[in-house]
């Protein structure tokens, strides 16, 4: 459970890093969450994904795309981070729409 409160040393703890999966599709994926990327990688073809450090409890769909090297880039989107492909071939860019 995402929302879990977990107390530690008399401490209240709700920080959490979570990993999350954008498809290299062209498409725009809505993801539940808050916080900007800890670190963007790719392990799998054709998936980018990366780590969030959510401090909050307040979550909301925020909407991600990967891009790649010399693509067309929206301009209503911010850079989060780069990725290589498995092979180091491509080269891939996770956005997130502003």
């Amino acid at each position: 459970d995402r929302g879990h409160r977990e107390d530690v040393g008399g401490r209240t703890m709700t920080n959490r890093i979570f990993r999350y999966e954008v498809p290299v599709d062209g498409q725009w994926h809505a993801l539940l969450g808050h916080a900007n990327p800890l670190h963007v990688a790719c392990r799998n073809n054709g998936i980018v994904e990366f780590w969030a450090w959510e401090r909050s409890m307040d979550r909301y769909p925020i909407e991600y795309r990967v891009y790649g090297t010399g693509e067309s880039v929206d301009d209503l989107c911010d850079y989060l981070g780069t990725a290589l492909s498995p092979n180091g071939q491509l080269v891939w860019h996770l956005m997130r729409r502003s």
